[in-house]
């Protein structure tokens, strides 16, 4: 999610656990901050697309990340409010707890139990921005004590509406699509508030498509052949395979020929807009397996960010740290 939904989260939690909307309430303050905190690995762009996107709702998203913020985050508040630190280490936890937590929602997801998993785990209920989300939790803050109960069974209310809308549409693709699925995965469309996307995976292809809840109709975007299992195991093993399986949960691989050079195009079937995937990474590997090129390829396959071979890295710096973690 945004940082301002975010700091908004932090200001209904601090809210309903009856702090004060003040900035001088050193606990208040701690879980706006908390909640914010997380997206502060947008400093990994620093070094480039690569490792932002490898990093983003990793290290900070994390439980461990989120104590080592909340204690940081405390050390600091107790400095300049005066204030007992282990308070604010509950206050400024609790708002990171808030940030992962709702960042679970969306369909991006969260490194909750990072270092040791590194999956996302995603729900896939809500876009990163949701206007009504968001109007939501700011009706909550400024309605008077008298309508705040109502403004809670709103937003509960709405979540729940998202998790029914939800399994509905997955219920209306499994029966148009007779049984025939392996997998579906379902993420909310940036389009419109009752458009579904959605990644089928059946023996053979992958189809991906679009289902309005207030249509009878399904949108069909795309229908990709998959690559023989041998070949697929082979480049999934790669170290750009390994890297794209961990970006994206749902990825799709193309293979075609260039000369005595095999490229294969890795694509994240989750974002599909103005006619094209939004993420990609590119392989391309000789006649003896040897790797000639290695990309990722984020928002346009003509932003090309190379990806360095980590077993070639000797050296330990912490931009080489990033790369490999």
């Amino acid at each position: 999610m945004d940082p301002i939904t975010h700091g908004v989260i932090g200001a209904a939690v601090a809210k309903l656990t009856g702090n004060e909307m003040s900035i001088y309430d050193a606990a208040t303050v701690s879980m706006v901050i908390g909640s914010v905190f997380p997206d502060i690995d947008i400093v990994f762009q620093k070094w480039g697309d690569y490792v932002y996107l490898k990093n983003h709702r990793g290290l900070t998203h994390s439980l461990l990340g989120l104590i080592v913020s909340a204690g940081i985050i405390s050390v600091v508040l107790s400095i300049i409010y005066r204030t007992s630190i282990y308070g604010l280490f509950l206050w400024s936890l609790l708002g990171g707890l808030a940030h992962s937590g709702f960042d679970l929602l969306n369909s991006y997801g969260a490194k909750l139990l990072w270092p040791f998993c590194n999956k996302k785990f995603s729900l896939g209920i809500l876009n990163s921005f949701d206007p009504l989300f968001l109007t939501a939790l700011v009706g909550y803050i400024v309605s008077p004590s008298w309508f705040r109960n109502y403004s809670i069974i709103l937003f509960i209310s709405y979540i729940l509406l998202r998790v029914l809308m939800k399994y509905l549409v997955s219920n209306n693709i499994h029966k148009n699509f007779n049984g025939k699925c392996e997998k579906l995965s379902l993420l909310p469309s940036v389009t419109g508030l009752f458009r579904w996307h959605f990644i089928l995976e059946e023996p053979g292809r992958n189809v991906v498509g679009e289902k309005n809840l207030l249509k009878q109709k399904i949108k069909i975007f795309k229908e990709l052949d998959k690559i023989e299992e041998e070949v697929l195991r082979k480049v999934n093993f790669s170290y750009v395979g390994k890297f794209f399986s961990e970006f994206t949960p749902v990825p799709h691989v193309l293979c075609e020929n260039i000369g005595n050079v095999t490229r294969y195009i890795f694509i994240d079937m989750r974002y599909y807009m103005r006619d094209s995937f939004l993420h990609h990474a590119i392989l391309e590997m000789d006649e003896h397996d040897n790797v000639v090129n290695a990309s990722f390829n984020p928002y346009s396959m003509h932003r090309i960010n190379p990806i360095p071979n980590p077993d070639l890295i000797t050296d330990n710096t912490f931009f080489t740290r990033l790369v490999k973690m």
